[in-house]
């Protein structure tokens, strides 16, 4: 009840799912994605549930706007409790046709976004941890069984989401 969550990769599908889930839990979210028709009917679904939602067009890749969407809870909502690092996704290719500048942007796609939107967003969950006398913030990292059980042709979207994985626990350590 009353926390604030952005949730990237919000358009639809999962994304699109948590932000409406959230609000039904009772939590106003800030939702960014690509393709601006698609949030507008996110932000419907979660108005519909008796909640707030603030859209913010977004290329996850972009720096300017991960930014964008912190301040945005923050200028709306003046808090931040929740995180959610959904956009990511990849093509399946078979190993030996992905070139190397392929497989990097994976990685950066579906990990480096999710770190760097973490760097940015937990430094202002403290601050409501503090001013809201509440007792933790929550950073989820949206993975797949792809990272986990290997298939052909998804040498870097498997390997992506196995270390979005790992970076998940390795970032638990941290904030532990």
């Amino acid at each position: 009840d009353n926390q604030v969550a952005i949730v990237t990769g919000a358009g639809r599908g999962i994304g699109q799912a948590i932000a409406v889930g959230f609000a039904e839990a009772g939590a106003d979210v800030v939702i960014g994605a690509r393709t601006l028709s698609e949030l507008e009917q996110t932000a419907e679904a979660v108005k519909k549930a008796g909640r707030r939602a603030v859209i913010v067009k977004t290329d996850i890749l972009k720096a300017e706007d991960r930014k964008a969407l912190i301040d945005a809870a923050i200028n709306e909502f003046g808090r931040l409790d929740i995180l959610v690092n959904n956009a990511g996704g990849w093509p399946p290719k078979p190993a030996l046709h992905t070139s190397p500048e392929e497989f990097e942007n994976a990685i950066s796609f579906n990990v480096t976004s999710a770190l760097a939107m973490t760097q940015l967003a937990v430094p202002h969950m403290l601050k409501t941890i503090e001013n809201n006398n509440t007792s933790s913030g929550s950073v989820l990292n949206i993975s797949s069984i792809a990272g986990t059980e290997p298939s052909a042709c998804f040498a870097a979207y498997g390997t992506a989401k196995s270390a979005l994985s790992f970076l998940s626990k390795e970032l638990a350590q941290d904030f532990a």
